[in-house]
């Protein structure tokens, strides 16, 4: 990675560092019917939010 700023440049390798490991694991999940990237119970209040966000949000124009 590579940042750039008024400092100056600075580069940093991020070999090894960086990733998205939860999504891989929600995909094994949903496959062998497994939790060990969320919960069910979470997965379902999560979804439960969402709606009450949905339901609560204001319209701007």
């Amino acid at each position: 990675m590579f940042l750039v700023n008024e400092e100056g440049e600075q580069h940093f390798s991020l070999s090894g560092k960086v990733g998205y490991p939860f999504f891989g694991e929600l995909i094994l999940d949903c496959l062998n019917r497994t939790e060990y990237a969320m919960t069910q119970e979470h997965a379902f209040k999560a979804a439960e939010l969402c709606l009450l966000a949905q339901r609560e949000a204001v319209i701007v124009e």
